[in-house]
């Protein structure tokens, strides 16, 4: 069955940030913060973009294929962005040192 795409324009912005906020509660000690913004991806689907920074220690290159997976199946699951909103997520991370390098304020 398809599901139908709602344009991020119309997504209840309130209720999506509650369900964020719960689903950020359950990532665990290895995130430092978590910041998302809504638009279109490059083939303009309604999309989340999820702006992940990590601890240094979970940024490793032996940790961090896990920790982010497991991020990012944790925030899915939850929050379901295309089966609840219809809105396709994306996932980037960064190491707080990288953050703290760069400066980015949308990452802050």
């Amino acid at each position: 069955m398809d599901m139908p795409i709602v344009p991020a324009r119309f997504v209840h912005h309130d209720q999506l940030a509650r369900d964020v906020a719960k689903a950020i509660d359950k990532l665990g000690r290895e995130v430092v913060r978590v910041n998302y913004g809504l638009g279109t991806d490059s083939t303009d689907e309604p999309s989340i973009f999820f702006r992940i920074v990590l601890t240094d220690s979970a940024s490793r290159e032996d940790k961090l294929a896990d920790v982010t997976g497991r991020i990012a199946s944790i925030l899915s699951r939850e929050i379901r962005p295309y089966e609840n909103w219809g809105i396709v997520p994306y996932f980037s991370f960064r190491s707080k040192s990288e953050q703290a390098e760069r400066n980015d304020p949308e990452w802050a």
